[in-house]
């Protein structure tokens, strides 16, 4: 592995590529964001983070909204409540429950909101829905006896008979979101309010459940990525504890998932007896046996609630033993994800060993973990989670990495192509074909090449993932050695610092990069790939991708439709508070419709002619003298589309989706019917949706610059267009010079 040279000073690695925020505790509960929320309104736009708190509690909302499981635990336990009773909501949770508590006969109750955003929000949804509920904020939280007292003290009857209070405030955890406090603060205000009220809870019992699990990769693509289980795994820093990750376990193919051993209740509580309830810290060791063979690396947590004879939990199906109860809910997608501690280590196990874990679980915070007994094999000393002054992580490496572990279709599409291509070059040069893998991560398109029989140089910018990409080389050397391939590993550096005949001895054949996000222009592809072409790449080689294209699809896509048919309520209050201009979604998972034929390909990026920036002011809009803007400079370039309208519906925005061609037929896609795992699409909503109708033209801009894309529906009614037209002909009437006078005038 060639180490390089290192003598000039590299800049600092950009922010995606580092580290995430995200993961378990309480810097990340639905607390915190509550606050942050209303803390965001005071914020001048430039500082704001409407945007992602708009995806994050939107998310939220329709996930919850979506849970038919859930919502049929709140509804029937809130039938077998007591006829009459008082009901006490605390937070808003996922609207439906507040509205079936608000539709009761008796109706009354009150909503207890910590966000005085949000209590805004379940004010504006009951009046859209006609019903007269009180609603109160309470900023001091949730949590705190003497605050709730004064809230509830205007609306909760003295001589009340029954009072319940009814929650969501949960997490993948169980924990994080401060469920246990909440209800036992809201259980002691209650009697001191109405003393001779009995006090039900919705739910009553919560309890959390763990079991041993592996969940490892294995292999993708022929490739032995084993060693890529280490970042699974991570120490503390002094900025973030790791904690849990929420982990979907029944949607990770091609990984090893599977419960080692039975399951245990690490913590149960039962807020009917809610005086008797601690908040201190319990530290317990647990011993889980094993029951099948295999290699435990993490312990999953799920949670079970029940109420009356009404029953909920987020055990995944493959964890579950009646197979009939799986069947039930195999239709049904829980808002949780299971809560998973990936320990230090991996530890080979057999039936009838012992993992000793110790437990650390607190009623306010959350639950963390610490394995006891010996590891097979511990994380190795450079797998930590970064902390900088921007940023501190609870895993070393962002979620989507290990999205990408388990999408076998983007790699199978890009290692036809590389092979195609190294193929096509080797019987063009009649030599070893040179491949530099820009970008490379964990080096497996790199190391497709090198199976071809290729020299293939790796350079990754990242110093933790390059040391990983030697890892996962080791491990598949002796099938590249039988390959008579080769790879050398650069030291780590952006590719765009890279110079031929000091950092390299030549120049490449093919350049192959797969930095593409969401907007596929985000993670630099221009960038990397133009200076492949102007300064690595040899005459006659191959980009791949070389040419990308950004597709726009008018959508009738109403988020909140199938939610409002269902519980019959009106919700479209919830977009005037989470309004974002772009959403990522996966839209195969929702009811929309093409309100067109085919999509539009909005733009057609050929990386190896980009256009230069043009200077402030000259046109870069096709066919116009207008000069179009992004971020303060001028766009590379600018389009707009006529879309013909096939199919008459509400326009509520334009779907979009990126694809890459490799080559020889190669083409990787982002479009909602691709197979691929890596990449959701976008939806760039409009401010206001309209009707439209068969046969109409709508008019797109769409433009980018080197990072960014962006897609703006333009749109003037008809009069308005008219109008516009009428006072430019009068304009240019009055703006005629006078006829010459004739020569018989003269």
């Amino acid at each position: 592995l060639a180490e390089g040279r290192d003598g000039r000073r590299q800049p600092p690695i950009p922010d995606f590529l580092v580290g995430n925020t995200g993961g378990g505790g309480g810097t990340n509960c639905y607390l915190s964001l509550c606050r942050l929320l209303d803390a965001d309104a005071a914020k001048e736009k430039s500082e704001s983070n409407s945007h992602q708190l708009a995806q994050t509690f939107g998310k939220g909302l329709r996930c919850g909204m979506l849970d038919a499981a859930r919502q049929r635990f709140y509804r029937e336990a809130l039938a077998e409540s007591p006829k009459g009773a008082f009901v006490v909501v605390l937070g808003l949770g996922s609207v439906l429950p507040l509205l079936h508590v608000a539709r009761r006969e008796s109706g009354k109750g009150v909503l207890l909101e910590l966000s005085t955003r949000l209590a805004g929000l379940a004010t504006d949804i009951l009046k859209a829905n006609e019903l007269n509920f009180p609603v109160a904020a309470v900023p001091e939280g949730l949590d705190k006896e003497e605050a709730l007292r004064k809230a509830l003290a205007p609306h909760i009857p003295a001589d009340a008979r029954d009072v319940v209070v009814v929650t969501e405030l949960l997490a993948p955890d169980l924990l994080s979101s401060g469920i246990v406090p909440a209800s036992v603060a809201a259980h002691a205000a209650v009697r001191a309010l109405a003393r001779r009220a009995a006090v039900h809870h919705v739910p009553r019992t919560v309890e959390l459940h763990a079991r041993p699990f592996e969940l490892r990769s294995e292999k993708l693509g022929g490739l032995d990525i084993r060693a890529f289980n280490a970042f699974r795994h991570t120490s503390s820093n002094d900025r973030a504890d790791f904690w849990w990750w929420p982990v979907r376990l029944d949607n990770q193919p091609d990984c090893s998932v599977a419960a080692l051993g039975p399951q245990q209740t690490l913590c149960g509580f039962d807020f009917q007896r809610s005086p008797e309830i601690s908040f201190d810290e319990v530290r317990r060791s647990v011993q889980f046996k094993i029951d099948k063979r295999g290699r435990c690396n993490a312990v999953a947590l799920w949670w079970t609630a029940t109420a009356g004879s009404q029953r909920y939990s987020t055990c995944p199906r493959l964890a579950r033993q009646d197979a009939d109860e799986a069947g039930k809910q195999a239709l049904c997608r829980s808002e949780w994800k299971q809560a998973v501690h990936y320990l230090a280590g991996e530890t080979s196990v057999f039936v009838g060993d012992i993992v000793r874990v110790l437990v650390s679980i607190t009623p306010r915070f959350t639950i963390r973990m610490m394995q006891e007994s010996a590891f097979s094999v511990e994380a190795p000393s450079w797998i930590k989670a970064p902390s900088q002054a921007k940023i501190s992580a609870t895993l070393p490496i962002l979620p989507y990495h290990f999205l990408m572990m388990t999408d076998r279709h983007r790699l199978e599409v890009y290692g036809h192509a590389i092979r195609a291509a190294v193929r096509q070059q080797r019987e063009r040069l009649g030599r070893r074909v040179r491949v530099l893998d820009a970008g490379c991560g964990l080096g497996l398109l790199g190391m497709t090449a090198a199976l071809e029989g290729a020299d293939v140089w790796l350079c990754e910018a990242v110093p933790i993932m390059r040391q990983m990409c030697r890892e996962v080389i080791s491990a598949n050397a002796k099938d590249i050695a039988d390959k008579q391939g080769l790879v050398q590993l650069l030291p780590a550096m952006m590719s765009t610092r890279l110079q031929i005949g000091e950092d390299v001895p030549e120049q490449f054949d093919i350049v192959v990069s797969e930095v593409m996000d969401l907007w596929c222009l985000g993670e630099g592809v221009i960038p990397t790939m133009r200076h492949a072409h102007q300064k690595l790449l040899a005459p006659g080689g191959v980009l791949l991708p070389s040419q990308l294209a950004i597709f726009a699809q008018p959508i009738e896509l109403q988020v909140w439709a199938e939610a409002e048919r269902e519980s019959r309520a009106k919700l479209s209050a919830i977009d005037g508070l989470f309004h974002s201009k772009f959403s990522p979604l996966r839209l195969s998972q929702f009811p929309y419709r093409a309100l067109s034929d085919e999509p539009c390909a909005a733009l057609e990026i050929d990386l190896r002619n980009v256009p230069k920036q043009c200077s402030d002011g000259l046109p870069n809009l096709d066919n116009s003298t207008l000069c179009i803007r992004m971020g303060g400079k001028p766009a590379l370039k600018a389009k707009v589309h006529q879309v013909p309208v096939s199919t008459s519906g509400m326009l509520c925005g334009y779907g979009i989706w990126w694809a890459a061609d490799l080559g020889n037929g190669h083409l990787l896609s982002s479009a909602p019917t691709s197979p691929q795992r890596s990449w959701k699409q976008l939806v760039r909503w409009l401010d206001e949706p309209r009707f439209v109708s068969e046969g109409d033209e709508l008019q797109v801009l769409a433009c980018y610059n080197e990072q960014q894309v962006n897609i703006e529906d333009i749109f003037m009614p008809k009069e308005v267009v008219k109008q516009v037209q009428e006072q430019l002909a009068s304009d240019r009437g009055r703006q005629q010079p006078a006829a010459a006078p004739t020569k018989t005038a003269a």
